[in-house]
């Protein structure tokens, strides 16, 4: 069993003598360590009795130290720098936040105002969002949890589902008006190449649904029948479609907010289904933290209650059909 206690000096005897080296005077080292010169003197004395011999010479103002001395210093410098190190990692793994990754769209539209009400809950934790379409580069990285667009398997990771993927046409209020838009009829009822746009965006993955996929999915038409814009990014089209500018293809589970707040509407009955959905991606190497236990369950529950009152909706818009 190692004695530490026994078998080495106090550690401020330690701190003093290496800094009084390293400086080359006890005056220098009493003005670092803020202490008087009379204090430095005690403790390299002290020392120097646990040693056992001189540690440095005093040669009136001059300090020069022993071959002792000089051979201690290069210990006793390693295992300070050595400990600092590993006390600045602990402390800060222990400041760090929650770090929580998510595709864009996911943590723009969903995640972010999630992380908003468990940030005033009871159980909230500081946490820190990332966003990216890049999935590699997400699972890649050292975060907590993940929120990703997937089927469901992810090769090393345990997946939990949130949302279902179901895109369906979508505008503001104002836009729906002027285009006698109707919930329960079909999309081509709106086909018009002289109306406002659909804004569609260029897929960043093979996987992604977007105007053409949703069009040769439902069989419900063409592209071509109708006047398209091309824009940068899904989260584009949303604002543009948000702003009145065109009909975006939106994801129904991640604009639920955006619905329930009345900036947007559905357009027609016609909704895409998919196999795939957003996910809560853990790494099953690795055991959560208690703060990151308490937020994926929080998200999990979220999501449930959301899928909850979705299914809810559509029976009832069903019942109005019949």
């Amino acid at each position: 069993m190692r004695k530490y206690r026994t078998a080495l000096p106090p550690l401020d005897l330690l701190i003093f003598f290496e800094a009084a080296h390293r400086v080359g005077s006890f005056t220098g080292c009493a003005t670092e360590l803020h202490v008087s010169q009379a204090a430095v003197s005690k403790r390299i004395r002290q020392l120097e009795e646990w040693v056992g011999e001189p540690l440095f010479i005093r040669n009136g103002k001059r300090l020069e130290t022993t071959q002792g001395g000089d051979q201690l210093y290069q210990s006793v410098g390693t295992a300070l720098e050595f400990l600092r190190l590993g006390l600045d990692n602990l402390r800060e793994n222990a400041r760090r936040p929650l770090s929580i990754a998510a595709n864009t769209v996911v943590g723009m539209f969903w995640l972010a105002p999630q992380l908003q009400a468990f940030g005033m809950s009871g159980d909230a934790c500081p946490t820190r969002l990332t966003t990216s379409d890049n999935t590699n580069g997400l699972l890649s990285a050292k975060n907590d949890l993940l929120v990703l667009y997937s089927n469901g398997v992810i090769p090393g990771w345990q997946t939990t589902l949130l949302l279902h993927e179901e895109m369906a046409p979508m505008a503001s209020p104002e836009l729906a008006r002027k285009l006698n838009a109707d919930p329960t009829a079909p999309f081509s009822s709106l086909r018009s190449k002289d109306g406002p746009p659909i804004l569609n965006y260029a897929r960043g993955a093979p996987d992604w649904v977007d105007w053409r996929v949703w069009f040769s999915a439902l069989s419900v038409g063409d592209l071509k029948d109708w006047r398209a814009e091309m824009l940068s990014t899904y989260s584009q089209t949303i604002g543009e479609a948000i702003r009145g500018n065109g009909i975006a293809l939106g994801s129904i589970g991640l604009l639920q907010s955006e619905l329930n707040a009345g900036r947007l509407v559905l357009l027609s009955k016609d909704i895409l289904r998919t196999n795939r959905g957003y996910y809560l991606c853990r790494d099953d190497q690795s055991s959560l933290s208690e703060d990151a236990r308490r937020l994926a369950d929080f998200l999990e529950t979220t999501a449930a209650d959301q899928r909850a009152q979705l299914s809810r909706n559509q029976d009832f818009q069903r019942d109005r059909q019949k």
